[in-house]
């Protein structure tokens, strides 16, 4: 054998192996970034797919997650329109999922670049992509159609709401419920004597409990050992005095609605609702009148209009009875989910993608009418609805303020703060 050909062996055994460890430290790092994606942990996800787009900048796929990842992170939005605009750029229908040699992005990049205009504003920039978007689509595809040509009239709606701001006051709750982290679906009882929320701690989502003591509140607590539950969860309501607490649980592809009774100073382990309220199918958000006859909730069960509608249930000798589905005048062909129901029964809030919306989902207002029916839902307007989703508004006394979190930039005490606001 020749030096040279020696040579090029020697280079040949080394080299290969080597170059085989490299492909899999980035493929074993991929797929850790996928983990948390696909969990939901954007953050923690961005630990991995930040330094592989670094090593492999012409991965069009990496940076189509990249941006996925920003536009889920309140205070990283708008670092999400450059990374999906390079995805999109190079996409094929054709995927190898969960492997770092796939290089060019799906067509989605379309989808969430639209998105990602759309939460930052440029609302021009949003209806050319969910435009080009929608040629990428089969024509059989008939529900994402719509929900497409969907988008691209919220564009030009969400310029109207933009121009005729609603007048309300705002108020941070404080830093006795808001810290550094993020606090989300705040809910107080009807005789104001009991606040809940939730938190986001480093390896899950807390229950916070506080109560009304001689005018003040109690330092919060967290109830979450006591509800025995882990998992993905969210509170959804306290009852008028403050002694039930609903949530739902979500395991895989399914969502219950479940209680919990507050006994003393704990709270019971939660007990899932009858099977008149919970299917096979997806339930969530149940919420109960003030006088705890009445509970409302989310659900895609079959015979609805069309995604997540709006259900009421009557309760009878002591239990929850068959649920009636709201109506045509709440219910789209697209989601409607979150409500809040008040005034004795008479009054909704809600979150809807399918009425007059700035973009997402937007908080709605409907009243119950003498002839029985439920009005024209009302959009809260800009901008306590955004061009993102805004999805949970817990309304108080007769409906004239309420309580939301928000991300703010300036301001605040964390990633997502506890806001009360009243309308003027």
């Amino acid at each position: 054998m020749s030096k040279r050909a020696m040579c090029l062996f020697v280079t040949f055994v080394f080299i290969i192996p080597l170059r085989a460890q490299v492909n899999k430290e980035l493929q074993d790092a991929f797929l850790e970034a996928e983990y948390f994606m696909m969990n939901g942990d954007y953050s923690d996800a961005l630990t991995y797919y930040l330094p592989l787009y670094e090593k492999l900048p012409d991965n069009s796929n990496l940076a189509y997650r990249i941006g996925v990842c920003y536009l889920n992170i309140p205070s990283k939005k708008n670092l999400s329109v450059d990374f999906l605009s390079i995805a999109s750029k190079n996409m094929s229908a054709k995927r190898k999922e969960g492997s770092i040699s796939q290089v060019a992005a799906p067509y989605d990049a379309l989808f969430e670049l639209g998105k990602a205009y759309r939460i930052n504003f440029k609302f021009d920039q949003a209806k050319e992509t969910f435009t080009k978007y929608l040629a990428t689509l089969l024509p059989d595809d008939q529900e994402n159609v719509e929900f497409v040509k969907h988008e691209i009239e919220v564009c030009d709606k969400a310029k109207d709401f933009i121009a005729k701001p609603v007048s309300y006051t705002e108020e941070n709750i404080g830093e006795l419920f808001n810290d550094e982290k993020s606090q989300f679906n705040p809910l107080i009882s009807a005789d104001d004597k009991s606040f809940a929320y939730m938190v986001s701690l480093k390896f899950y989502d807390a229950v916070m409990f506080s109560k009304l003591i001689n005018g003040k509140w109690s330092a919060p607590i967290n109830i979450t050992p006591d509800l025995q539950t882990d998992g993905d969860f969210y509170i959804s309501c306290l009852s008028a005095d403050g002694k039930l607490l609903f949530l739902s649980k979500e395991d895989n592809d399914n969502s219950d609605i479940y209680v919990s009774s507050y006994v003393g100073e704990t709270w019971t382990k939660i007990v899932r609702l009858n099977k008149n309220i919970n299917t096979k199918y997806w339930e969530s958000h149940g919420f109960i009148s003030e006088d705890g006859n009445q509970l409302v909730f989310a659900s895609d069960r079959p015979g609805g209009f069309g995604g997540l509608d709006l259900y009421i249930s009557q309760k009878v000798n002591g239990d929850w009875g068959p649920p009636v589905n709201l109506g045509p005048e709440i219910n789209t062909q697209f989601n409607e989910d979150r409500p809040f129901l008040i005034n004795n029964g008479k009054t909704i809030f809600f979150s809807s993608q399918g009425h007059e919306t700035i973009g997402g989902y937007d908080i709605f207002r409907s009243d119950l009418q003498s002839n029985g029916l439920w009005s024209k839902p009302k959009n809260l307007g800009y901008p306590i609805n955004t061009p993102d989703d805004d999805v949970f508004f817990m309304p108080v006394g007769d409906g004239k303020s309420g309580y939301y979190s928000r991300y703010k930039e300036t301001g605040g005490y964390g990633k997502e703060d506890i806001y009360k606001i009243t309308f003027k």
